[in-house]
């Protein structure tokens, strides 16, 4: 007759910590288990005294203490990951917006300046197109719009600006000193700003305003 200690245990990732212990008869010869019910006396109190005299392992206990460890470190790594990326998209804004400062006071020929523009009739709306940089004369920086517009935001990128007769060739007066101090286009003789400026795109950079 051989008789077996097993110690249960709560689980998750590893062992958390022990639960209750338990005997396991059986035959030493057929290996047959024997039920609880048909244990004689002897082998009840010898089960209760191998019980007694069997230590609980110590590596039971170790996902109490590994295991949130384990999930401070994962929250480190997610937290640290979130700080890098903000910090990432921050350094991005900063960057994005010091060139387009630049790109804006110092206009190159070919530059496209992405544009919202309002329209009142028949029902309020936007339409989005380009504007192309022409040329500037003292504090009037002269731009063409192009031909063709989107209803939908974001979608300059549906647009041909390289196809031949893409812009319709008229001047359109801005306020260069508006436009570097604002980020939006004051057509000059006009008082109000309809027109507003959302990006550039330079030699394949573009350049989103936030």
């Amino acid at each position: 007759m051989e008789l077996a200690i097993f110690q249960k245990y709560a689980w998750f990732l590893m062992p958390m910590w022990p639960e209750s212990k338990f005997g396991l008869a059986y035959c030493g010869n057929c290996q047959q288990k024997i039920p609880n019910v048909k244990w004689t006396d002897e082998l009840e109190e010898r089960y209760y005294q191998l019980k007694k005299e069997t230590k609980t392992p110590l590596n039971l206990w170790y996902g109490l203490f590994i295991n949130p460890l384990l999930l401070a470190a994962f929250i480190a790594v997610i937290a640290g990951t979130v700080y890098f990326l903000a910090q990432g998209n921050k350094r991005s804004r900063i960057q994005n917006k010091a060139l387009l400062t630049e790109y804006i006071a110092a206009p190159k020929t070919g530059d496209l300046y992405r544009v919202a523009a309002l329209v009142t009739e028949p029902s309020p709306s936007y339409n989005y197109t380009y504007f192309r940089y022409m040329n500037t004369s003292g504090d009037t920086l002269f731009v063409e719009k192009l031909k063709k517009g989107v209803t939908t935001y974001g979608g300059w990128d549906q647009l041909n600006t390289s196809e031949a007769n893409a812009f319709d060739g008229k001047k359109i007066p801005l306020s260069h000193s508006v436009f570097k101090k604002n980020q939006d286009f004051l057509i000059i003789g006009e008082e109000a700003i309809h027109i507003f400026f959302k990006g550039m795109d330079r030699a394949g950079q573009t350049l989103n305003k936030d």
